[in-house]
Parts: structure tokens; C-alpha cells; sequence
């Protein structure tokens, strides 16, 4: 296991209000978390998107995260990684914002690898691109698909993120959660194996009210030179066809079963199309850029637009892969497609 974990036992009928909670908890915590207030999610996200998080919460330390969720335990929060696929509301979140770093953002490669292969212990805070890195460095190799995924570790064993090569379920062997026991009133750490998580599509099997702690993966020592040049072929391709350096969350929608999502909004005359300061690209039309001091409610406009046009024109149901946090975005969006529809009748 690649932390210790302290079980934390709260009275969750406490009088103390969240605030009281939490200031104690950044009085106790170490140097490396820290609490923040009233922080500007647009330098959060990188869509530039989103209010004020009330509460914006660093955790460092594996004791800080098992105290944090302690207090925490009758109070909703959400966590995020680097913002890369997320949606933040215009009026911002009022529960705590949490985003692992320091010690939880390390990977470590174990010491007991055998031959050619190894296991690789990555915490969840660790950034996709630095975890490639820092493994070809030394050698290792197997998970260079991971450079084009955007954000952090945790974040890519929530969705199975992956690419057209390859997804995380083909080298992920297990992951370490903390799940909220209600009966105990604590929060256990759970190590469950990838057939536990059902991974599929842009899907991973781990409840809700969990968070990702760590994962374990697979690498081999190999030719790095090629793994590389394998690396720089696809930055250099998707440079080409993905407005990469535009603000965006990437891709928008799930690829439907044997087609594109990008074709099929493309194919309903959408590409290049604008609400307010959203705008689907005209380089490829699954990634939705704010072009113009966007907000969330043009950004769920253009979604529900996009929804709406390939329903009627494929019969096809596009799936969000945009993370809606500290909202209800989806509940929104359906609400302006029906807006949609009652225009048409």
C-alpha cells in the first residue's frame, strides 16, 4: 500500500458550522495544504470558466486528507485535479473545494519489480504528463498514451481516460479509494482491483461519495528512444487536428459506439458555430473553446444546441465527457433542449 491511512471517528451532530470545522482543520493540518477562500475558479479550470469556490482546499499530506474528510463527513464537497475536463457555475461552489498535491501528487516505482516489469505507485494528485516524464527518464515505458491526457492521475482513473491507442484499464492493475462509511461514521481506505471498477468508455465504477487516493500500474523497461518518438508523434498530430492551445476541456462528448462526436456535430453544420463567448472550433468540432469571455450558461447553450441538431439529424444521443462540478450542468442543459424543441414544434 503506498500510504498509511488513520481511520477518524467524528460526531457528525457537532454544532460546530462548517467554517469552525475547517479553520481548525487548517491549524492542525501541515505545511504542505492550505485553505483557501473565496478563490477565482477561472484560474482553476482550463476553460477560464466559473465563479468563486468558497472554499478552495489543498491537501498535501495523506493524514490532512483522512482529517479533512473527517470533518467533512456531513458536508458535500467535490474534488478536482488540474480543471483540464471540468465545467464550473458562473456563481460559483459553495461546498469545499478539494485538490490533492505534495505527497499525494508522487509516484514511486517499487522496489521489488521483477526483471523487465514493474509496478508503479501513482497518487492521485500526480500530473498525466509529469508521471510519463519522469518514467521514460528511467526508463520505463507502457504508459505514454497518458502524456495527451490533460490533468491529473485521479481524474483519469474516474473517467477511464485514454486515447484512440490505448485507455487507463489496460494498464491500471489496482486503485486505493476512500469510501465513506455512514454506519461507522469514518472513512475507510479501500484497495480494490480493476475488475472491481468495471471500467469501460469513459467509465469508471466508484461511487460517489468516494474519493481516488492512488492507483497502481504496469510499465516494462523497453526502448525509450521509440516510446519517445511515439510521444512526439502524437503532440505533433494532435497540435495539428485539436485546438490545443485554445481554451477548452478537450473533448466535449463521448465518442458514440462506431462513430465520432466531433463528425456528428460537424456533419449537423455546427462547426464554427457561436453562443455568446462559446464557440465549437472550426479545427475540430468536439471541442468547445471559450473565444470570448465565455460563461457556463453559453457553454451549456452550444452543448444543448449540439445535442439537439444530432438527435434530429442521426437519432444519436451525444454523452457529456465534461465533468459538471458544483452543479447540475446536465439538468440545466436538458432544460435548454427542451427549450429547443418547443421552438421546433
Amino acid at each position: 500500500m503506498p500510504v498509511s491511512w488513520s481511520e477518524r471517528r467524528v460526531d457528525w451532530t457537532s454544532s460546530s458550522n462548517l467554517d469552525e470545522r475547517l479553520n481548525r482543520w487548517s491549524e492542525c493540518a501541515s505545511e504542505q495544504s492550505q485553505l483557501l477562500r473565496d478563490e477565482s475558479l477561472t484560474r482553476r479550470s482550463s476553460l477560464r470558466i466559473g465563479g468563486s469556490a468558497k472554499y478552495w482546499i489543498e491537501v498535501g499530506a495523506i493524514d490532512d486528507l483522512s482529517s479533512l474528510l473527517a470533518c467533512l463527513s456531513d458536508s458535500d464537497f467535490v474534488c478536482v485535479g488540474l480543471g483540464s475536463n471540468s465545467l464550473f457555475p458562473d456563481d460559483g461552489i459553495d461546498v469545499p473545494v478539494i485538490r490533492l498535491v505534495g505527497e499525494l501528487a508522487e509516484w514511486n516505482v517499487r522496489s521489488d519489480c521483477d526483471g523487465d516489469a514493474a509496478k508503479v505507485e501513482v497518487m492521485a494528485g500526480v500530473i498525466n504528463a509529469h508521471l510519463v516524464r519522469g518514467l521514460l527518464a528511467d526508463g520505463w515505458v507502457g504508459a505514454e498514451f497518458l502524456t495527451l491526457i490533460p490533468g491529473t492521475f485521479g481524474g483519469a482513473v474516474a473517467l477511464n481516460a485514454g486515447t484512440r491507442e490505448k485507455e487507463l484499464k489496460a494498464v491500471l492493475e489496482s486503485v486505493w479509494i476512500a469510501a465513506r462509511d455512514d454506519e461507522q461514521c469514518c472513512w475507510h481506505l479501500e484497495h480494490r482491483s480493476v475488475r472491481d471498477l468495471e471500467m469501460s468508455y469513459r467509465h469508471t465504477r466508484i461511487g460517489d461519495t468516494t474519493v481516488v487516493v492512488a492507483g497502481r500500474l504496469a510499465v516494462e523497461q523497453g526502448d525509450v528512444e521509440a516510446a519517445q518518438k511515439r510521444v512526439m508523434a502524437d503532440k505533433e498530430r494532435r497540435n495539428r487536428t485539436q485546438p490545443y492551445r485554445l481554451a477548452s476541456v478537450g473533448s466535449t462528448f463521448a465518442n458514440p459506439d462506431g462513430d465520432y462526436a466531433g463528425r456528428l456535430i460537424e456533419e449537423a453544420g455546427l462547426k464554427g458555430e457561436a453562443i455568446g463567448g462559446a464557440k465549437i472550433s472550426s479545427l475540430h468540432a468536439n471541442f468547445f473553446i471559450n473565444d470570448d469571455d465565455a460563461s457556463a450558461e453559453d457553454f451549456l447553450k452550444l452543448m444543448a444546441l449540439a445535442r439537439h441538431r444530432v438527435r434530429h439529424k442521426f437519432d444519436i444521443e451525444l454523452r457529456p465527457e465534461v465533468k459538471f462540478v458544483g452543479f447540475d450542468g446536465r439538468a440545466r442543459m436538458l432544460e435548454l433542449e427542451r427549450e429547443l424543441e418547443d421552438r421546433d414544434v
